[in-house]
């Protein structure tokens, strides 16, 4: 019997990906609070690069997800994802576009 490598990678990705999304959300928190200390102009745009960047790479991650959750779903399997925790995930995003978003 042939495997399919795409429903592999769904399946890896479904036990791998909400960790990673934990550990990526928990390094831009980091990141977010390193802003405490007094910044120049130069700085501050630095950080907050930085800070759209993390947000960047976690909204791939939290897509990436919903993608093997899809197919999971539609290949009749069972979803494995967190949705609590994908608000949360949805939560922070849209709390550090807000943050970020210029006045």
């Amino acid at each position: 019997m042939k495997t399919d490598p795409i429903a592999v990678l769904r399946t890896r990705l479904l036990s791998e990906l909400p960790d990673d999304i934990a550990l990526a959300r928990d390094a831009y928190q980091r990141l977010a609070t390193d802003a405490a200390g007094i910044m120049d102009a130069k700085e501050f745009s630095t950080h907050q690069a930085a800070c759209k960047a993390a947000l960047g790479h976690l909204e791939s991650l939290i897509k990436l997800l919903r993608w093997a959750c899809d197919g999971a779903e539609q290949a009749g399997g069972d979803e494995s994802g967190d949705t609590e925790s994908g608000s949360a995930i949805e939560n922070l995003i849209a709390e550090a576009r807000r943050t970020l978003r210029p006045s």
